[in-house]
Order: structure tokens, then C-alpha cells, then sequence
């Protein structure tokens, strides 16, 4: 795969770990708390139908997995590897910007200590635990297909599920944010959206800065079809 592709992709995670977003917890508290929410909970519902229907029926019994089993196990799976694949690829970035420091980063970073900047970012929150999700889901459906693990897709936007698309809270939540923004007469919340776009550009020019492909997020799942079998989900031809 071209360098420009694998920078586009793993510009892709950066989305969880903008100027914007940008929180001081580290990244499992970020997925578990996404999991947590009411998408990642429907997303946690279509996982365990999934698991359900794709489960070995005689190596359940063999293993004595009962069905309400299932689903909590193969969550806690998906937040293990989740959590390897976003850690993995920050550490990427997070390379890339010490080598590259954004000029604004301090001031952004004092601008959180506004109030106006603080309700923006609670505000936004369900945007980035959705980005985080969707990041997930769709790199570990992606890496089940290569390793032909036999497992149904959950990411909404592969499987078209129409009903888990609409409790995506992105689109609602931005509405949201830009009545917020267009009406705040807050210096320090227009200074701050201000930064944060400039560190998203500098942040990209980083990244396409380094010597080295970054790995593609699908990679950080590998070998995550072993925990599957352990819920009865084989794997290969």
C-alpha cells in the first residue's frame, strides 16, 4: 500500500485524539467509558447477535457457555484490542508531534480552563466516543474478514443497519455544537476552535512527515481470533 494511503488511514484514528478532543485520560478509560455510552451499548447489543449466531453450538456445550455469556465476554474482547489499536497508533502520533511541536499547543491546552471551552468539549464528547467506535468496530470487522474469522460484521456503515446508524449521536451532536459556537460571544471559545484547527492541520503535516509507514489499524488486531475461540468463533476455510 502507497505511504499517502497508510498516512490517510491512521489519520483516520487521529480523529479520536484531536487538538479538540484531546483529554488527560488515557485511552482504555476512553474506550471503556465509549462502550458505556448509549451507541456503544447498541453497538455491544449487535456484537453479542452476532456472537450468538456465529458461535460453534457443540463447543459451547462442550466449554459450558451459556448464551447470556456471550455478549459481555466478546465486549471485553473488542475493548482489549480496541484499546491495543488506539494505543498503538497515539504512540505513532504521538512521536510524530514531539518531533513536530505545534507552536499554539500551550496556550491551547490553558484554554481548557474556560468555562465557555469546557461546556463546548462536554458538549462533544459523544462525538468522539462515537469516532472512537466506529474506529474499532470497523478495523476489527475488517480484520476478521482478512483472517477469515467467521464472524458477522457489526460496523453499521459495512452492514447498512439502518436502526444503529440513527443512534450514531455525530450529526446530532454537531448541530448542536455549531448553535453552540455561533452563538457563544466567547473570545476564548472562538480562540480555542481557532487553535484547534491549526493543530489538526500541523498534526497531519507531522504524520505525513514520518520516515516510516505507520501500521494500519487493522494489524493491531492480529491474533485477536484466538480470544474468539474461546466463544466458540472459528476461524480459517
Amino acid at each position: 500500500m502507497p505511504f499517502s494511503r497508510r498516512t490517510f488511514v491512521i489519520a483516520l484514528l487521529l480523529g479520536a485524539a484531536s487538538p479538540t478532543w484531546a483529554q488527560s485520560q488515557d485511552k482504555a478509560t476512553q474506550v471503556r467509558e465509549a462502550f458505556a455510552s448509549p451507541y456503544g451499548k447498541a453497538l455491544t447489543a449487535e456484537l453479542g447477535k452476532s456472537l450468538r449466531a456465529s458461535a460453534d453450538p457443540a463447543c459451547l456445550t462442550d466449554k459450558g457457555l451459556a448464551a447470556d455469556q456471550i455478549e459481555p465476554r466478546g465486549r471485553d474482547i473488542v475493548i482489549t484490542w480496541g484499546t491495543r489499536m488506539l494505543e498503538g497508533a497515539s504512540a505513532f502520533i504521538d512521536r510524530q508531534n514531539s518531533d513536530n511541536p505545534f507552536a499554539g499547543a500551550a496556550e491551547l491546552e490553558s484554554l481548557k480552563s474556560n468555562p465557555d471551552v469546557k461546556r463546548y468539549l462536554a458538549m462533544e464528547e459523544p462525538i468522539r466516543q462515537a469516532k472512537i467506535l466506529d474506529l474499532i468496530f470497523e478495523h476489527f470487522d475488517r480484520h476478521n474478514v482478512i483472517a477469515r474469522v467467521k464472524l458477522g460484521a457489526v460496523y453499521p456503515l459495512e452492514t447498512g443497519n439502518e436502526a444503529l446508524l440513527r443512534l450514531n449521536p455525530t450529526d446530532a451532536t454537531e448541530e448542536r455544537l455549531e448553535t453552540f459556537a455561533g452563538k457563544s460571544r466567547s473570545k476564548a471559545l472562538k480562540r480555542f476552535l481557532q487553535l484547534s484547527d491549526q493543530g489538526a492541520i500541523a498534526q497531519s503535516a507531522a504524520i505525513k512527515k514520518a520516515s516510516s509507514p505507520p501500521p494500519l489499524p487493522h494489524t493491531f488486531f492480529k491474533d485477536v481470533e484466538s480470544d474468539l475461540a474461546e466463544l466458540c468463533i472459528r476461524s480459517g476455510k
